[in-house]
């Protein structure tokens, strides 16, 4: 499941009700202090239970916090209290939008209390909303007692008999508190109902920056624990160790209830008050440790704070890298306060780039305060929230994208331009911008540039050339609005390179070259992209370098799609059903490609090569247009 929304009221400054967007990145930017971590720490609260009075706001208007989170992705069906799965939807426990709202309220009096609330679109008819509270045998009286016919129903399904009860009754659905967990007698069924959805729950991981680094709090522990967490969420070791807690509950309670029987002996009055219940989960996560010792055996935590955060950024990137491989990994979100601490700027960029990564892939959310006008530069505008007050101090979450149009908020955008001071700064010794729909194109360009040069000393190689810049004009990062804002302004000549495949961009190509500026051209590639440019043998060659033979296209025309036909092709070597795929699922792996294509299958390309593939007098003439220009 995913969490794409939380609401805050009377936690820390958000005292009114707030509301916090989340996606799959997510960068929460604003000034020290103004309540960034205050969100991280909520969503920590709300799944970890670290909630406490010292988190009430100071201006609360009871003695109560409310975090409320919303769940995407809810399986079709779901085990909730036998092992029969059922509709959730028919359960009546999801809300309006189909997602699965939860709202947890944490009360503060002589002590603290939790109470977990469903927020969910159900029956309203008063005899249904007791359905999920009743266990087996009252659900069965309660059907007779309102005269359902459960002759053809399986009685030992608790869900079978709800859903006989709710069509013998009907009725209209209204929106409801159905409270699952805090002061809920242990009989009642939604105890149980509650233990499953929590189990469909996401992993939520904090890492601070402000931690105390002491032998008994380290650094290093918190994503080492996080690995422990996610392998405990794993389906095959929850099976596990459900059989392991079934075993126990099963001997201990025989235990139990023979004492009981031996305590009659003695005093039947003591007995009678007397029953065996095995109500406290095991806490599996802090029965295992896991650290890491250098050769001389010392452990991280005594290391420098620096090292300490490289092997946390290490960490993100060895998951992102095993999530690639990992089906059936179970969701995480991983929650970052400031990643850019005690961080060389060359780190920094690394950094951004392994949370980046790891927020692709499947059942991954990744979220993080920053004030590092390098790490957000680099964030799609999409992902960027911006904290502050408004004109009466009343806090207020901004989104880098209008909610409603996806438009770019301008007004937003400047805001963070200016509180982080991120502008463009292209060397002076950049003489020349080459503006190119994506990295991957760069990546081509560089290596196609260097094999003609190889051949013609006369163009550039803009492999080691440091007379170019590239503007990446495809992409929503916050730094590609910047640049196409300020980059006129610097008067350096513009060539254009893109794609034949979008309308946009041939538009874009012959707008620019109407203006018949002798210091701006631009051109459409004469193929479909710059992955038809390549030589079947190329990529074939690239593959089998790599361990993966039979990637050989059989024919390259000029309107081919290459990487959808790679990974197609790829797919079927796989022994995978290509045409089971969605197109989604399909543009995902085409996608993925590119890089390879782009790297790897151009560096196989030669000058015969590109000529055979009958691309050498147009890439020179890029070429040829890129040198005249880095020359004036």
């Amino acid at each position: 499941m995913k969490l794409i929304k939380t609401k805050l009221r009377n936690f820390r400054c958000y005292q009114r009700e707030t509301e916090f967007i989340i996606d799959d990145l997510t960068a929460i930017i604003g000034k020290n202090d103004i309540g960034k971590s205050a969100i991280l720490e909520a969503i920590d609260g709300f799944f970890n239970d670290t909630v406490d009075q010292s988190d009430l706001s100071n201006t609360a208007d009871s003695n109560a916090i409310e975090i409320t989170c919303y769940f995407e992705g809810i399986p079709d069906e779901i085990v909730l209290d036998t092992s029969e799965p059922s509709s959730p939807i028919s359960e009546g426990i999801l809300n309006p939008e189909g997602q699965l709202q939860i709202k947890k309220v944490f009360t503060f009096g002589a002590k603290k209390t939790t109470a977990v609330f469903l927020i969910a679109n159900h029956l309203s008819d008063e005899r249904l909303k007791i359905l999920l509270s009743k266990k087996n045998t009252s659900l069965k009286q309660y059907a007779k007692d309102l005269g359902v016919d459960l002759s053809d129903v399986n009685q030992k399904k608790n869900s079978h008999i709800r859903e006989a009860i709710r069509r013998h009754i009907g009725g209209d659905i209204a929106v409801q508190e159905l409270k699952v967990d805090g002061n809920v007698d242990n009989e009642d069924n939604l105890k149980a109902v509650w233990s499953s959805l929590k189990k469909l729950l996401p992993v939520f991981s904090l890492f601070k920056t402000d931690k105390a680094f002491d032998d008994k709090d380290s650094d290093i522990k918190d994503p080492l624990q996080s690995a422990i967490n996610e392998a405990l969420g794993l389906p095959e070791i929850q099976d596990l160790l459900s059989e392991i807690e079934n075993k126990v509950r099963e001997f201990s309670t025989d235990i139990a209830d023979r004492t009981i029987e031996k305590l009659k002996n003695f005093d039947e009055t003591i007995s009678e008050r007397l029953k065996s219940d095995f109500t406290k989960n095991p806490n599996y996560s802090k029965i295992f440790d896991l650290t890491l010792l250098n050769e001389n055996n010392i452990p991280l935590n005594k290391r420098g704070s620096g090292i300490r955060r490289l092997v946390v950024l290490s960490f993100f990137q060895a998951q992102a890298e095993k999530r690639k491989a990992d089906k059936n990994a179970p969701s995480i979100i991983y929650a970052i306060e400031e990643p850019e601490t005690s961080q060389h700027p060359n780190h920094q960029k690394m950094i951004i780039d392994a949370l980046s990564e790891l927020s692709r892939q499947p059942n991954v959310q990744v979220l993080f305060t920053t004030h590092s006008a390098n790490l957000v530069r680099e964030i799609p505008i999409h992902s960027l929230r911006y904290v502050s007050p408004d004109d009466d101090g009343i806090i207020q979450i901004e989104y880098g994208e209008d909610l409603e149009s996806e438009e770019n908020n301008d007004e937003v955008i400047s805001k963070i331009v200016s509180a982080l001071g991120i502008l463009p700064n292209p060397s002076e010794r950049i003489k020349v911008l080459v503006y190119v729909e994506g990295n991957h194109d760069v990546n081509a360009l560089k290596r196609y540039s260097k094999i003609i040069n190889d051949n013609d000393a006369s163009l550039l190689n803009l492999m080691t050339s440091h007379e170019v810049g590239y503007v990446i004009t495809g992409g929503s990062a916050l730094k590609h609005y910047i640049e196409q804002r300020h980059l006129d302004g610097l008067g350096k000549p513009e060539v254009h390179i893109y794609d034949n495949d979008v309308a946009d961009y041939r538009a874009a190509v012959q707008r620019i070259n109407n203006l018949t500026n002798p210091n701006k051209i631009a051109f459409n590639t004469k193929k479909l992209e710059l992955e038809s440019y390549l030589h079947p043998e190329a990529i074939r060659e690239a593959y089998s370098e790599c361990g993966t033979e039979g990637v050989s296209l059989q024919e390259i025309e000029d309107n081919t799609d290459v990487p959808h036909e790679v990974a197609r092709l790829l797919n079927s070597l796989n022994d995978n059903n290509w045409g089971e795929l969605d197109s989604d699922k399909q543009k995902e792996l085409a996608s993925n490609k590119k890089k390879f294509l782009n790297v790897q299958a151009v560096e196989k390309m030669t000058v015969e090569r590109i000529k055979e593939r009958g691309g050498y007098e147009e890439i020179c003439h890029w070429l040829t247009e890129i040198t005249r220009l880095s020359t004036k």
